[in-house]
């Protein structure tokens, strides 16, 4: 008797069991494919006639590490520079100001280039990176100081901070200008811009070197007119702070004086001061600066940034806060250019990974989030107003006036899938867009067309997930 009851509890149970597991397994099935699943829906306002900023471009640098491309071994090699510099749709590259070609004063005179004494063949990897990239089409050049060579500093180094010797401003703009000079001369590379100084108020043991906003200030007056004096019309960029906050005291101080502020072109920031795994934080520092850039009426660009540290260096987790913050610069500071720290790393930090040894490489997720933006914002689109009714739906469009090509990027930062209904305005009211999608098990897919009919169109936003769209 107690027997039976056992069997038939035992026999209820395991049925039970097995309805659970088959619900559960049915409810997945529902669940990725979508099928009777009641969306979120979003409401999201294109306005073509509501402009802002001007892209110039997007890009990265492969500084420190240039060697470990130009080591990768064949058909690796073509592999991944094709991807960073051609299919990555990169129109700028940033270099390192090299202090090699002058490791000793020329000729003890500022006034006069002794170039047998200068030495460009010491940085080939660097070359052989650039040249690549201008194979592939990328056009724009911009190069940073990390240091000074050593002879013009205090501590006669280029590492552990240490500061540029007052009596060497004149040799600094002679050596900047030769850079410039026997770049084009000797590697036929155009920098267009120039840094003065990567990080002026950053302590690290790698090539530093320390400015106060008043040193800074003082500097570009001198290099400003060694420029005009030789004819140089790379863009000076200032101030490159490691942060958002830190730039406005050296913005102020620098612009308040005529003189050196005739010499400025560029702000720069990089976004260290904000936290990656809060891309909002920052929110505030980016409008303030932005309202720097249309005081002083320059553009800002953002030149460095990246989440350098593990468990989630090479995750999902990290693409999808890159492009957070790529959308928080883009929309709130107004940014004109965006670049990446490394577009290339031996870590999973980099867009791409390369071993030491040169035998493989392997691209992060990372990649595909920033290809969102890089590959489908054209350089000369602006930027035009994009609303979103939900927070958890990150919204921003590009308007190439030229062609009339429009690019929207959607980020559902949600963990629900959103059914976005998108109205176009003073934008063409019938084209049809391309849609491609980055999300945990999609990299850049192109997942078809979309007609956009009377300035409508309705487009599914998986959670997590960034999606562009495009007539480019």
């Amino acid at each position: 008797m107690h027997g039976d009851i056992k069997m038939k509890w035992k026999t209820l149970t395991l049925t039970l069991a097995a309805i659970v597991i088959i619900g559960s397994l049915f409810l997945y099935f529902l669940v990725q494919n979508r099928i009777g699943v009641t969306l979120i829906e979003s409401i999201i306002e294109v306005d073509g006639a509501r402009k802002y900023q001007r892209i110039e471009g997007f890009g990265g640098s492969g500084a420190y590490y240039e060697h470990l491309l130009r080591n990768l071994k064949e058909p690796l090699r073509t592999e991944a520079t094709d991807l960073l510099f051609s299919d990555l749709g990169i129109s700028i590259y940033r270099l390192r100001v090299w202090t090699k070609i002058e490791s000793e004063n020329d000729d003890d005179d500022p006034n006069n280039f002794n170039w047998e004494a200068f030495d460009f063949t010491t940085d080939q990897d660097q070359v052989w990176n650039a040249l690549e990239a201008k194979k592939r089409g990328v056009t724009k050049f911009i190069a940073s100081v990390w240091s000074p060579p050593a002879w013009m500093k205090n501590n006669t180094q280029e590492t552990n901070d240490g500061y540029l010797l007052p009596e060497m401003y004149e040799e600094f703009a002679e050596w900047l200008s030769a850079y410039i000079l026997g770049y084009k001369t000797y590697h036929d590379i155009d920098i267009g811009w120039v840094s003065i100084q990567n990080e002026p108020d950053y302590t690290a043991t790698w090539e530093t070197c320390i400015y106060t906003p008043k040193q800074l200030k003082e500097l570009i007056k001198v290099v400003g007119r060694k420029f005009a004096r030789e004819g140089i019309t790379a863009k000076i960029v200032v101030p490159e702070t490691s942060g958002v906050y830190a730039a406005l005291n050296y913005l102020e101080t620098i612009m308040s004086d005529p003189e050196a502020a005739q010499y400025v072109d560029v702000f720069a920031v990089h976004l260290y001061d904000i936290q990656f795994f809060n891309p909002d934080q920052g929110i505030g520092w980016l409008k303030t600066i932005s309202g720097y850039c249309a005081k002083y009426g320059r553009p800002l660009w953002m030149t460095e940034y990246s989440y350098l540290d593990f468990p989630y260096a090479g995750t999902y987790e990290e693409a999808l806060y890159t492009a957070q913050h790529i959308h928080n610069t883009l929309v709130y500071g107004n940014a004109s250019v965006y670049l990446v720290w490394e577009l290339f790393w031996y870590r999973e930090t980099g867009l791409i990974s390369i071993s030491s040894q040169g035998d493989n490489y392997k691209i992060t997720p990372k990649y595909y989030a920033v290809k969102q933006f890089f590959k489908f914002i054209s350089p000369g689109s602006v930027r035009v107003e994009a609303r979103s009714d939900r927070p958890q739906i990150l919204a921003s469009a590009y308007l190439n006036e030229e062609s009339g090509d429009i690019t929207i990027v959607l980020i559902n930062r949600g963990m629900t899938d959103v059914n976005a209904k998108i109205s176009l305005k003073n934008i063409t009211p019938s084209l049809t867009l391309k849609q491609y999608r980055t999300s945990r098990n999609e990299n850049c897919k192109y997942i078809g067309n979309i007609v956009v009919r009377d300035g409508l169109l309705e487009v599914l936003l998986p959670s997590d997930s960034i999606t562009t769209l495009t007539t480019r």
